[in-house]
């Protein structure tokens, strides 16, 4: 489990993390924040999600990055 302000998350329930997500996609010059899809989708079948900005993206992503290091490093892959 982790604690981010008053959330508690299951890590168990995570599909994957953004580090560097938008708030909105619609809106341009939107914060940058952290979003964890989690394993559950909505109504039209896209994973739910939770996003986070200021301080509590900066712990989220100091976080997944050290977990990242402690599982045998994070590689970068490039998009095609």
């Amino acid at each position: 489990m982790l604690k981010v302000g008053n959330q508690i998350i299951n890590l168990n329930a995570i599909a994957y993390v953004d580090l560097v997500a938008k708030r909105s996609y619609v809106v341009k010059g939107d914060d940058l924040g952290v979003r964890i899809y989690l394993l559950c989708s909505d109504r039209e079948g896209n994973l739910c999600s939770l996003f986070f900005c200021g301080d509590d993206a900066v712990y989220l992503r100091k976080y997944f990055q050290a977990v990242g290091e402690l599982c045998g490093g994070v590689e970068s892959v490039k998009k095609c």
